[in-house]
C-alpha cells in the first residue's frame, strides 16, 4: 500500500511539474512574441525615418523586452524583405524572429532538458499618399474639396487638422467619390464633414470608402527633415518661348518661367523658381527633377505654377516628370515639387492646373499652400502623394499611388504608420 502511495505521489509529482514547466513555457513563448511584436515595428519605424541602423534598433527593443540577440541562448533576427513565406519579397513588410533556448526543470528527468522557444512577426507600412496640413478658405469650405470629381489612393489619407466651426475637414459632395484601398483615412477632427451619400446620374458610388476615423492624433510635418534649397545669386536666363522644341537645365531662375505651344524636356537636377512657372498648351517633361518654388529677396509675394490647356477639355498638354532617386544636382529624392515654408496661403488659389494631364513619380510638398485641380487628370509612373495645405478637385478621376521601389521600397514621408500583419 505504501509502495503503492509512493509512486501515486512520484506520477502526481511529475505530471504537476511537467505542467508547470508547460505553463512557463507558454508564458516565455507569449513574452518572446511581445518582443517580436515589439522589433517588428520599431524596425519598420526607424526605416521609414531614414534609418540605416532599423535592424539594430529592433534588436535594441526585444532586449529592452528582456531577450537580447546573443545572449542567455537568444536569437534575433530581422529582415527586410522577408525571404519566404506570404511576404516573401515584399518591401514593406518587416520580419522578426526572435528564438531561445529555454531550461526546463521537471522534463529533464525525461531526458529534455531544454526547450526551443521561437515567435515570429511581421510588420507592414502602411503608406501616406495625401497629407492635409491645413483649413481651406474656399467657399463652400473644406480642407479636402471635391466636386463631380473621383479620387482613388491605393494607400492612406491623413487630414492633419481640426476644422473650425465654418469649415470641413471633408467636402465631398455633387457627385464625387474618395477611395483609399488597402488602407485608411484618418481625420484630427472634429467631425463638420459634408460627404454625400446619394448615387445620381452617374451610376457610381458617391461619397466616401472607407469611413473616416475621427480624433486621429495630430502629427508633425512628414518632409520636416528636408532642407528648403536657396535661390542662386547667379540667375539663368528665363526663359520664355512660345512655340517650338527646347531644353532647360537645372538652377536658380528669378524672373519666372514661360511656356506656350512648346515641348520642353528639362534636364535632372534642382530648379529654384522665383516669380512662378507659367505652362500654356505646352509639354513638359522631365526625369530626376526636383522643382522648388520661392521669392526673390525683394518680391512682394509668391508665385505658383500654373498649367493650362485648352478650354474646355482634358488633353494630354501637361507636366510629365519624375523625381530624383537621389541627390544629383542638387535633387531632392523623392519630391518633385516644393513650395517655400514661408509661402502661407490657406486657400485653394495655390498652384493651378487646368484642363490638363499630370503624370509625376514624387511627393508634391506645398505644406502651406493649396492644389487646384480643375477638369485635369493626376496619375503616376510608380508613386506619387500630396503634402499640401489643402485640396480642391472639380472633374475627372485622380490617382495616387505607392510603389516605392525605386527608393529601395522606403516612403520619403517621415511618421508613416504601420500595422502588425501576423
Amino acid at each position: 500500500m505504501l509502495i503503492n502511495y509512493i509512486l501515486f505521489l512520484m506520477t502526481f509529482l511529475l505530471f504537476g511539474g511537467l505542467t508547470l514547466d508547460a505553463g512557463m513555457l507558454e508564458l516565455r513563448r507569449l513574452r518572446i512574441q511581445q518582443a517580436a511584436d515589439a522589433a517588428a515595428q520599431e524596425s519598420m519605424y526607424e526605416c521609414t525615418h531614414n534609418n540605416s541602423s532599423w535592424s539594430t534598433a529592433g534588436k535594441a527593443l526585444a532586449a529592452l523586452n528582456g531577450f537580447t540577440d546573443g545572449s542567455n541562448g537568444v536569437t534575433v533576427s530581422i529582415v527586410n524583405p522577408p525571404t519566404s513565406g506570404t511576404y516573401s519579397g515584399n518591401t514593406l513588410v518587416f520580419q522578426a524572429t526572435v528564438t531561445q533556448n529555454v531550461s526546463t526543470l521537471f522534463m529533464g528527468m525525461l531526458n529534455h532538458g531544454a526547450a526551443t522557444i521561437a515567435a515570429t512577426a511581421f510588420a507592414e507600412e502602411l503608406p501616406t499618399c495625401m497629407w492635409i496640413m491645413n483649413n481651406s478658405g474656399t467657399s463652400p469650405n473644406g480642407s479636402l474639396q471635391m466636386q463631380s470629381a473621383t479620387l482613388d489612393a491605393n494607400c492612406g489619407v491623413y487630414i492633419n487638422t481640426s476644422a473650425s466651426s465654418n469649415q470641413k475637414n471633408l467636402n465631398i459632395d455633387f457627385w464625387a467619390r474618395l477611395t483609399v484601398t488597402g488602407s485608411r483615412i484618418r481625420v484630427v477632427g472634429p467631425y463638420t464633414d459634408n460627404i454625400s451619400s446619394t448615387a445620381c446620374c452617374f451610376g457610381g458610388m458617391i461619397g466616401i470608402n472607407p469611413q473616416p476615423r475621427y480624433g486621429a492624433t495630430p502629427k508633425n510635418d512628414p518632409l520636416a527633415y528636408v532642407t528648403a534649397p536657396t535661390l542662386s545669386s547667379s540667375c539663368i536666363s528665363n526663359p520664355s518661348h512660345t512655340s517650338g522644341t527646347h531644353t532647360i537645365s537645372a538652377g536658380s531662375y528669378c524672373n519666372g518661367i514661360t511656356f506656350t505651344n512648346s515641348t520642353v524636356t528639362m534636364n535632372p537636377g534642382l530648379y529654384v523658381i522665383a516669380g512662378g512657372m507659367s505652362i500654356n498648351t505646352s509639354t513638359v517633361t522631365g526625369t530626376g527633377v526636383t522643382l522648388y518654388f520661392t521669392k526673390t529677396s525683394g518680391a512682394s509675394s509668391y508665385s505658383p505654377i500654373t498649367v493650362t490647356g485648352p478650354c474646355c477639355s482634358v488633353t494630354t498638354y501637361g507636366l510629365y516628370l519624375k523625381a530624383p532617386t537621389t541627390s544629383v544636382n542638387g535633387g531632392i529624392p523623392g519630391v518633385v515639387m516644393f513650395a517655400d515654408r514661408n509661402w502661407v496661403d490657406h486657400g485653394s488659389q495655390g498652384f493651378q492646373f487646368n484642363y490638363a494631364t499630370i503624370q509625376t513619380d514624387g511627393y508634391w510638398y506645398l505644406p502651406n499652400t493649396g492644389l487646384y485641380m480643375w477638369a485635369t487628370n493626376l496619375t503616376y509612373y510608380k508613386y506619387n502623394g500630396l503634402v499640401i495645405d489643402n485640396y480642391y478637385q472639380f472633374g475627372t478621376t485622380n490617382y495616387l499611388n505607392s510603389d516605392f521601389s525605386d527608393l529601395g521600397g522606403v516612403s520619403p514621408l517621415h511618421y508613416e504608420d504601420g500595422v502588425l500583419v501576423q
